[in-house]
């Protein structure tokens, strides 16, 4: 009678480690949680990466980019969170002009300014940004003036390795009777001594007109800043070979590559 007994308590025992049910009789797999009114909370980190010995199969709540990361088995990367298969770290932020006044706010402007002469791009809070669908958050950033800008510079969305592209768009007028021209824009980071430059040369005759510069940029430690980096992110200033009658920046626009 005795062994009888042992073997039905072991029986119970293997059954109930091979499936666990929450609010359920029938668990239909290793486990099996029903609820109505709650669900489940898996662990939030900062940076899942901190994780020493990840296995493959990890799932952790991301609450630096506000997404849920998996790891499988080489990285952690991002669950796909849409129909239309788009990652949460994906958008376009368009900065239109800054502070009150008009639909766009006040430019960044210059004039008068003297050969050889740097000026860095700044903005007064608030910024503002193009419409929707224009600008489009990522997700995983909400919309922020801090998320873009602050202290003078530029920010990336804040995820490590994701490719940025920035477009800004000057206008400019000068003395038509001048010779040719060359503008210069530079996007650098003082923490790090990147420094990205691109010239555009406004011909002869030339009184006005629009440039468009384009830069890229891929955020790292020493580009953004804590808790994912050290840095404080990017400067944009811009020179000119001859006098400026005068200049402004039309709009910044950055956009995120998505990044898994």
């Amino acid at each position: 009678m005795t062994n009888k007994i042992i073997i039905v308590v072991l029986a119970i025992s293997v059954r109930s480690y091979s499936q666990v049910g929450i609010n359920t009789t029938k668990p239909q797999g290793v486990l099996d949680i029903v609820s109505t009114t709650s669900t489940m909370v898996i662990p939030r980190l900062p940076d899942p990466n901190a994780i020493t010995s990840p296995v493959a199969g990890m799932l952790a709540y991301d609450s630096t980019n506000k997404t849920i990361r998996y790891y499988d088995g080489v990285q952690w990367s991002t669950l796909m969170y849409s129909k239309e298969q788009t990652k949460s770290n994906e958008g376009v932020v368009k900065i239109s002009g800054s502070g009150v006044g008009g639909s766009a706010g006040t430019k960044p402007s210059w004039a008068n300014v003297p050969p050889d002469t740097t000026k860095q791009v700044t903005y007064s809070a608030p910024l503002n940004y193009a419409s929707s669908p224009t600008t489009s958050w990522p997700d995983n950033s909400p919309a922020s003036d801090d998320k873009i800008y602050k202290n003078g510079r530029f920010l990336e969305n804040n995820v490590l390795g994701q490719v940025h592209q920035w477009r800004i768009i000057v206008n400019y007028t000068k003395n038509a009777n001048a010779s040719s021209q060359e503008i210069r824009f530079i996007l650098r980071n003082p923490s790090s001594g990147f420094r990205s430059e691109m010239n555009a040369v406004i011909p002869t005759g030339k009184s006005s007109g629009i440039l468009v510069y384009n830069f890229t940029t891929i955020a790292d430690k020493v580009s953004l800043p804590p808790p994912l980096g050290t840095g404080n992110g990017y400067i944009i200033e811009w020179e000119s070979s001859d006098k400026v009658t005068a200049l402004s920046i039309d709009s910044i626009t950055r956009v995120s590559a998505q990044k898994n």
